[in-house]
């Protein structure tokens, strides 16, 4: 047999016929709900004006309020909003603020006012308990290209057999700036040290780079030796720096662009090969790096990259050489190389290669994939460089001359 169930409404009701009729007092039935006196009749007058309603909880929210957030302008944050997931950009309160702006509106509500809108919409959860950014304790380079951060992210292409590959990312540390995104099978050296080729012919060398323990980009700790990534920016006089093992958060700056990137994938066509992808990212990256940045200010990379630009000194006497990268090609049938009117030997091995040469001076490092084929001071006053080795069947032999 059910039980009917009684409201506390109807508890009530009953209790106020009980005190007319006299069978209770206010005082005892106060005391046996656990309410004021005033409480008591508040609910009697409610009850009074429109019976079981009466005695509903009303919101006590105010019937106008001048301050909140017009519905256009709501309108407008959520189309905001929508335009920006679909993009695949982020899209929270500080992107929709820049986007809002970067549209002309007019009168752009702070972003914690859109903050609030969100949650009103149910676009958003609330984290209370997230951690404040302001209690970061953050670590910029004082100038742009004084440290670069290098790392690599997975990605899943979209073709039958669903192959994981990766896609290099290189990082200014003091504009955030991308210098260099690329689509590699693997996590290599090759990988890592064409990506920095890349980056370093558009931009010029940094004065360090930071990279993670990966044996892409160092052998520290597992090897005796180091890995051909760490030699060859010690060759052009580029320091190499990693953080501590189990600790990312030194490269919590490429982590966070990894994110951005990976969302702004999973929004694009997919990419079925390695040039596809690659075609994703030549177009992402200028657009990366144009949009306000949340990290810096809301500037764009672009605007603190050129901001942070370290003061040039006055010329010396003898100006520094400037780092020339130059992408050749040995000819096909000896393995010669033609660069800046003179012809420098590599070996047959290398004929018809592609090889990457830097050029500081007189002084060249000439790379095969992120192998040194040769290094050497360039003669201007030849037209052809001696060999790296004599050739087959010759031997260099020493003459004594005595002192007349």
């Amino acid at each position: 047999m059910s039980r009917k169930v009684v409201t506390m409404e109807q508890k009530l009701a009953a209790v106020f016929a009980d005190v007319a009729r006299g069978r209770a007092t206010v005082v005892q039935v106060c005391a046996e709900l656990g309410i004021s006196r005033d409480t008591y009749y508040r609910y009697r007058r409610g009850f009074a004006a429109d019976g079981l309603a009466g005695l509903q909880p009303h919101s006590r929210a105010p019937k106008t309020s001048p301050t909140r957030t017009s519905e256009p302008m709501t309108t407008l944050i959520v189309t905001a909003r929508k335009e920006l997931e679909r993009e695949g950009w982020d899209n929270g309160a500080l992107s929709i603020h820049a986007r809002l702006l970067y549209d002309g509106v007019d009168q752009v509500p702070a972003a914690r006012t859109i903050h609030r809108v969100l949650v009103r919409q149910g676009l958003v959860e609330p984290e209370p308990r997230k951690r404040p950014r302001s209690s970061y304790r953050r670590f910029v380079f004082p100038a742009t290209d004084d440290c670069w951060q290098v790392d690599a992210f997975e990605h899943t292409l979209a073709d039958p057999a669903a192959t994981v590959v990766v896609v290099f990312e290189i990082l200014d540390d003091h504009s955030r700036y991308m210098v260099g995104s690329l689509a590699w099978p693997g996590e290599t050296t090759e990988g890592a040290w064409t990506a920095m080729t890349s980056a370093i012919g558009h931009y010029g060398a940094p004065r360090m780079v930071l990279s993670d323990n990966g044996l892409a980009f160092t052998g520290r700790g597992r090897m005796t030796s180091k890995v051909l990534f760490e030699k060859n920016l010690a060759r052009l006089g580029v320091k190499l720096i990693n953080s501590r093992p189990q600790h990312p958060q030194t490269n919590g700056k490429n982590e966070r662009a990894h994110q951005t990137a990976q969302r702004w994938l999973r929004a694009q066509p997919p990419a079925a090969t390695l040039e596809d992808l690659q075609a994703h990212l030549e177009r992402y990256r200028p657009a990366y790096n144009r949009r306000p940045h949340q990290g810096i200010d809301q500037h764009t990379p672009l605007q603190r990259r050129l901001a942070g630009t370290r003061p040039t000194p006055p010329a010396p006497a003898e100006p520094i050489p400037h780092t020339q990268v130059i992408e050749a090609r040995a000819s096909s049938r000896d393995g010669y190389l033609a660069l800046q009117k003179t012809i420098i030997p590599l070996g047959v091995e290398y004929a018809a290669l592609p090889v990457t040469a830097f050029i500081t001076g007189d002084h060249a490092l000439i790379f095969y994939r992120e192998q040194l084929v040769r290094e050497l001071i360039i003669d201007r006053g030849r037209k052809r460089q001696a060999p790296a080795r004599p050739r087959p069947g010759t031997r260099r032999t020493l003459t004594y001359n005595p002192t007349p």
